[in-house]
C-alpha cells in the first residue's frame, strides 16, 4: 500500500452524495480561506481530511514530500541519491537509538512543515484532523502488522501544556480507533495510553541545539508512573517531528527501563 492512499471521504460513506452537497452550501455560506496565505479559497472538489482543502493552489505548490525507501530501516531518514535498499544509516551504526524503528509521514519541509508550525504555534488545530489521516496511513503501512500493544503520544509538561492548550501528538492520533475501526470494521488489538508517561522537567526549546545539548536538555525529562500498564508491552511512540531524536529516543529509554518490551515512533515529519 502507498503512502496516503486509503483515503476516506464522504463519497464512499453512506449518503455521499448528501454530504457533498451540503459542502458546496457551506463553501457558498462560508467560504474557506487558505491557512497560511489567507486568500479566500473557491471549491475545488477536495475531500474535506485533504491539504487541498487547507491550502489554496498556490500554498500547495510548496509540494509534500512523502518518506519513500530508501531509507534508514532504524531512525526512518530518507536517502536522497541513494540506489542502494533500505538500510541502516552510518549515523545509527555509531549511536543506536533505544527506539526499534522509527517511520514518518513525509519529510519536514514544504507545506507539510508550515502546516506543523500553523497547527503548533499559530492556533490552527483544524489541521490535525488532515494529519492525523496521513499519520493513519503510514501506522497501517509499517505497523498493522506488528505486535503493537499502546500507542502512546508524547507528553508535553504541563506548563507547556497551559501555554499552548493541546498537545500536538495526542491531536495527531487520538481518532485512530475510530479510523482504524472504519477501515476494517473491526476493534484494533492495541489500546490508545495518554496516562503512563508523563514528562517531569520543563526542558528548553531544541531549536539550535546541536545533539549533544539536547541530549543534555532532555535527560530524565519522562518518568513511568503506571508500570504494570506498559511492562513487556510493545509501545508505539507518536510525535509530530522527528529531528536528531533526542526526544523519542529519551522517552523510549524511560519506558525501556521500567519494563517495556520494545519502543517504536511514529512520526508526522522526519528533517
Amino acid at each position: 500500500m502507498k503512502p496516503f492512499d486509503r483515503e476516506m471521504t464522504a463519497e464512499n460513506k453512506p449518503f455521499g452524495k448528501l454530504a457533498v452537497i451540503l459542502r458546496m452550501l457551506e463553501a457558498l455560506i462560508f467560504p474557506k480561506k487558505c491557512l497560511k496565505c489567507g486568500i479566500y479559497m473557491e471549491e475545488n472538489g477536495a475531500g474535506p481530511h485533504t491539504l487541498e482543502s487547507c491550502f489554496c493552489g498556490h500554498c500547495m505548490k510548496e509540494g509534500v514530500y512523502p518518506i519513500v525507501p530508501p531509507f534508514c530501516i532504524s531512525c526512518g531518514i530518507r536517502f536522497h541519491n541513494s540506489f542502494n535498499d533500505s538500510h541502516v544509516c552510518g549515523s545509527c551504526l555509531k549511536t543506536p537509538l533505544k527506539l526499534g524503528q522509527v517511520r514518518a509521514a513525509a519529510e519536514y519541509k514544504g507545506i507539510i512543515r508550515d502546516g506543523i508550525q500553523l497547527l503548533k504555534y499559530h492556533s490552527k488545530p483544524g489541521i490535525a484532523k488532515i494529519f492525523e489521516r496521513m499519520m493513519f496511513q503510514t501506522f497501517l503501512q509499517y505497523y498493522e502488522n506488528l505486535p503493537i500493544d499502546l500507542i502512546m503520544p508524547l507528553p508535553l509538561h504541563r506548563s507547556r501544556m497551559r501555554k499552548r492548550g493541546f498537545n500536538q501528538a495526542y491531536y495527531l492520533s487520538r481518532n485512530f480507533k475510530k479510523l482504524y475501526h472504519q477501515s476494517f470494521q473491526r476493534r484494533p488489538v492495541w489500546d490508545m495510553d495518554i496516562s503512563s508517561l508523563v514528562r517531569i522537567k520543563k526542558t528548553l526549546p531544541q531549536t539550535g541545539f546541536d545533539i549533544e545539548e539536547r541530549k543534555r536538555n532532555l535527560k530524565n525529562a519522562f518518568k513511568v508512573v503506571q508500570n504494570d500498564r506498559i511492562r513487556g508491552k510493545h509501545i508505539l511512540l507518536v510525535d509530530d517531528v522527528f529531528t536528531t531524536g533526542a526526544t523519542c529516543n529519551e522517552a523510549a529509554k524511560e519506558l525501556l527501563k521500567h519494563g517495556a518490551g520494545r519502543v517504536d515512533a511514529l512520526v508526522l515529519a522526519r528533517t
